[in-house]
């Protein structure tokens, strides 16, 4: 593994993930100084592919971008460090978990899909979703913790915290034509919600997502084979903050349009901690 440097992301950036991915910046400190930064560039990342569908006015520019990234990272393993003031680092947490191409191309697809009306025709396609993004970064991060194959560990934290995050960016989502709710809940409600006003329908089918997020971690949490060891705990401590969420979003006075998806960071740095002290997700 090569000497990881975590100044090659821009101050500017690592700041930006604090403020504006701090469930996942939060759980990087419980991982080994050397290897935050290369987690920081996957969360970057990460950062840059979900805000592609509101820089664009129309889906062809979103599809150039997403593409744009596809060329960027296939380059990197070309030897290119060009083009981006991610790459650098994105090339360093390349070569220092020899993570595979075909990972970043399922959560670069992952994320395109967000672009449609409605990306999800029901529950298990969102599950799946989640699967491919959340899921796929948590088993990235991972490798970069030095744990080869938690692929089974990563899907199913990653299934959990990924319906949650998908909850958090709903209001937003919607605020540009997007429904990031299962279409066959919605009852054809989704043109209220895209114009700002919370039906029953939608309120209810939101609700569901978030049970399905906590029951999703618990099954897996119950689940001693998929319990990741203490070197990969770091990549998918996050998931651990699902109950917390799940309980905010289920409250009956939760406007998902309106209402902040937060939780106050102190509880949930305790939270965080609790269960890295156990060991546990």
């Amino acid at each position: 593994m090569s000497d990881p440097q975590t100044n090659l992301l821009p101050p500017q950036i690592i700041e930006q993930l604090r403020r504006e991915d701090s469930d996942r910046f939060l759980s990087s400190l419980f991982a080994p100084a050397e290897t935050r930064g290369h987690l920081w560039a996957l969360y970057a990342l990460d950062r840059d592919l979900k805000q592609i569908p509101h820089k664009v006015s129309e889906p062809m520019l979103g599809a150039i971008r997403f593409q744009w990234w596809r060329d960027t990272i296939g380059g990197i393993y070309q030897g290119q460090q060009q083009g981006h003031e991610l790459v650098p680092a994105l090339a360093a947490a390349i070569e220092a978990g020899s993570l595979p191409p075909e990972r970043f191309h399922a959560w670069v697809d992952a994320r395109e899909d967000e672009m449609a009306e409605d990306p999800f025709a029901d529950m298990e396609m969102m599950r799946s979703h989640a699967r491919r993004a959340e899921g796929t970064i948590m088993e990235m991060g991972a490798m970069l913790l030095g744990r080869g194959e938690t692929s089974s560990a990563s899907g199913a934290f990653g299934e959990a915290y990924g319906l949650i995050d998908l909850l958090k960016r709903c209001g937003a989502a919607a605020g540009r034509r997007s429904a990031f709710l299962p279409m066959d809940g919605l009852a054809g409600k989704h043109e209220a919600v895209f114009s700002g006003r919370l039906a029953p329908e939608a309120k209810a089918v939101f609700q569901a997502v978030a049970r399905e997020a906590a029951a999703r971690l618990k099954e897996a949490s119950r689940d001693t084979s998929l319990r990741p060891d203490a070197a990969a705990l770091p990549a998918m401590l996050h998931a651990g903050l699902v109950p917390a969420y799940a309980r905010l979003f289920v409250r009956e006075d939760f406007d998902f349009l309106r209402s902040a998806p937060e939780i106050p960071a102190f509880r949930r740095q305790i939270a965080l901690m609790a269960r890295a002290m156990r060991r546990r997700i």
